[in-house]
């Protein structure tokens, strides 16, 4: 009676490792397939004034350690301006994935700012070891350039046209700036929603 109770029990959970064993392959193949369907996450692009090609508005500036430049205009590489604030906790977190990323991808650096006093700026740059990199403190180059949420960021093809541009609030949404121009594209998004027009 016991023997036939342990064989029982064995053939049981026999039963049940298989049961199981289908149930993990077939639940692997439904995340395959809900991977396969979920788009890229990208750079929000809400501008209403500038778009992927458009030529970038060219502002004339003084950085914050006195220095004159011009915000816009041709380059000889790709510009990344990344526009920050001193109370935006994301920003700061960014700034050296931001560092990183334009370092990777050959891109020259720009950081722009507003608010708060030019001596906060620049502690804040020291703080964040930020002083060889070109910091802009002007209202104006964000009005400019349609800025409304931050952490935000536009790539500039060396000829000064808008490659790209969006809300960035991690590596991935910053990538994807350098992505899409990569496909000749404004946004991963558009890059996405092609694909499925393509697919249709």
């Amino acid at each position: 009676m016991l023997e036939d109770l342990l064989i029982a029990s064995q053939v049981v959970l026999w039963v049940a490792v298989l049961v199981l064993a289908v149930s993990v392959f077939a639940l692997s193949r439904q995340l395959a397939r809900l991977f396969a369907r979920v788009p890229p996450a990208g750079a929000l692009s809400v501008n209403a004034l500038l778009q992927p090609g458009d030529l970038a508005p060219r502002i004339d500036a003084t950085d914050i350690w006195g220095k004159s430049l011009t915000v816009g205009g041709e380059g000889s590489s790709q510009r990344l301006l990344f526009f920050l604030s001193l109370d935006c906790p994301i920003c700061k977190s960014l700034i050296p994935v931001v560092r990183s990323v334009c370092a990777s991808e050959q891109a020259e650096l720009l950081l722009i700012s507003d608010g708060a006093e030019i001596e906060d700026h620049r502690s804040f740059a020291e703080q964040c070891d930020l002083a060889l990199y070109r910091y802009v403190r002007s209202e104006a180059v964000g009005m400019q350039y349609a800025v409304g949420k931050l952490p935000y960021a536009v790539l500039l093809t060396p000829s000064g046209v808008v490659a790209s541009l969006g809300i960035v609030n991690n590596r991935e949404h910053l990538e994807s700036l350098f992505v899409a121009k990569e496909a000749g594209v404004g946004t991963v998004q558009q890059y996405v929603q092609e694909l499925g027009q393509d697919a249709q």
